[in-house]
């Protein structure tokens, strides 16, 4: 995913482990969610980390807290928008979350068809 950087006005390129990782710190990373509702915004990880280290040089992340030999990250406005947006990227389809819901109705109801569903 090609982001701007709105500081710079220069484009950087995310890999999709770093897109991973920035949903990840969200709680958006789960593909069958019809819209990504953020549930925490941090990442702890060992001193040197060098995957976010790098966002934070491309303005993604910030560090806020090192204790206890970890680092503590918070996603930017600028990474929060970043993978928010590229959560469209590996959300399933309507069809396929529909099917999946009519999987887990059918658990308790066998002998449901997805036509009455």
């Amino acid at each position: 995913m090609r982001v701007v950087n709105e500081g710079t006005g220069v484009g950087m390129q995310l890999s999709d482990e770093q897109l991973r990782t920035l949903r990840h710190m969200l709680g958006i990373d789960d593909p069958w969610l019809r819209r990504p509702e953020p549930t925490r915004d941090y990442y702890c990880a060992n001193p040197g980390n060098a995957e976010l280290h790098w966002l934070q040089s491309l303005g993604m992340v910030r560090l806020y807290r090192v204790s206890d030999s970890y680092e503590w990250f918070t996603t930017t406005d600028a990474g929060r928008a970043t993978a928010m947006a590229s959560h469209k990227a590996i959300r399933k389809s309507k069809g396929a979350r529909l099917y999946s819901r009519f999987l887990e109705v059918r658990d308790a109801w066998p002998d449901l068809t997805f036509k009455q569903f």
